[in-house]
């Protein structure tokens, strides 16, 4: 089958673009199982007109600017695409691209990746959101072939707004390649209790009710403790800094700026438990590489997680200050029950979260559309 992904980006791993990092998976793993993948992305970044990028067995061909050239190439790499993967919401490309494709009668799937989670549109611009909706971006993913959603929760989001009758279920994953050499060990005798979250600081990420349930701590207990904040640093980071202050807790929380590779997954290991408290998400990559390298985890249920909390593989929580502190308080309270908790957590990786197995599903669905 020969594939089309169509990006904002260059598919590249080692960011901190949760979309980026899934169109790697997705094409690296889909071009091993012998399909012919092409890669299309823009970036207004780039410094020339155009770069082809070697990946991991696939390429990406990179356009700084989405104009009549690169529409016209487009056009005549479709001619041989069995089908096109749209990503993404609020992005005019892909409208206009699949305008395109509508005509020629070229089956399209898109991903919204989270883009609908109602919480995450009403922070920002909700009025301006519903009008692009209505006038663009509604035909375009109800003539799509198919709608690829995350989880159940967002499919549900998705056909709020969209009324597809073709919405299916496939989950993202990480690499094998990567995680499959690594496991977590339990860290005994040591001073600190240490927590941790990598991923954007950014609002619907609530770093801010993880600080707050950090301060909420008892005395003693919060003197054991120690959260680790790994991530760029940027403006949010600095009014999350002056929070810490504010609650005093400055001697509790390190910001560690970014981490990729192996410096990051070795950070990552170096925790007793990887924390998850986004007030919006859709399963986070992070999640998925932390329950894959088996670290004990918590994680809110608004990272629409409560359908694969089977097998006690992590403690979930609400994304209150109030239920982080509680689940900070059971996490300690289980600190015995790590190993246990860490095999509950690669067995579901190996289940659900990683791409050889999020591939073939989605493979079967490209071949379902275009029959």
């Amino acid at each position: 089958m020969n594939i089309l992904h169509f990006i904002l980006g260059k598919a590249n791993p080692d960011r901190a673009n949760g979309v980026n990092q899934v169109i790697h998976g997705l094409a690296k793993y889909q071009s091993r199982a012998g399909h012919d993948v092409h890669v299309v992305g823009i970036s207004s970044s780039m410094t020339t007109p155009y770069e082809k990028i070697q990946r991991e067995d696939f390429e990406v061909e990179c356009f700084k600017k989405f104009n009549s050239k690169t529409f016209t190439y487009i056009k005549e790499l479709v001619k041989n695409i069995d089908i096109v993967h749209l990503h993404g919401v609020w992005n005019m490309k892909n409208v206009r691209l699949g305008r395109y494709l509508e005509t020629i009668e070229k089956p399209y799937i898109i991903t919204a990746h989270c883009g609908y989670a109602l919480d995450r549109i009403k922070q920002s611009n909700y009025l301006l959101k519903l009008l692009y909706h209505k006038i663009w971006q509604k035909k375009l993913y109800e003539h799509a072939a198919g709608i690829h959603a995350l989880t159940r929760e967002e499919s549900t989001d998705i056909y709020h707004f969209c009324k597809n009758e073709n919405i299916f279920v496939v989950t993202n994953g990480v690499d094998p390649d990567t995680y499959d050499k690594y496991h977590y060990t339990v860290h005994k005798e040591r001073k600190k209790i240490k927590f941790g979250y990598l991923g954007r600081l950014s609002v619907e990420k609530n770093i801010d009710n993880l600080l707050k349930a950090i301060s909420l701590l008892p005395n003693k207990v919060k003197e054991q403790i120690e959260l680790c904040l790994i991530g760029p640093i940027t403006d949010s980071v600095v009014k999350l800094q002056k929070l810490t202050r504010e609650l005093k807790i400055e001697e509790n929380v390190k910001f560690l700026g970014e981490k990729y590779g192996a410096e990051k997954i070795q950070t990552l290991l170096d925790l007793d438990f990887y924390i998850h408290p986004a007030y919006s998400d859709v399963v986070g990559i992070s999640v998925m590489e932390a329950l894959a390298l088996g670290l004990p985890t918590i994680v809110t249920r608004t990272s629409h997680m409560s359908y694969f909390n089977e097998g006690n593989a992590f403690i979930m929580v609400e994304p209150t200050a109030f239920d982080l502190n509680r689940g900070i308080i059971t996490a300690i309270s289980r600190l015995d029950d790590r190993e246990q908790l860490s095999v509950n957590a690669k067995k579901l990786y190996l289940k659900q979260f990683n791409w050889k197995v999020a591939v073939e599903l989605l493979l079967n669905e490209y071949k379902r559309v275009c029959i």
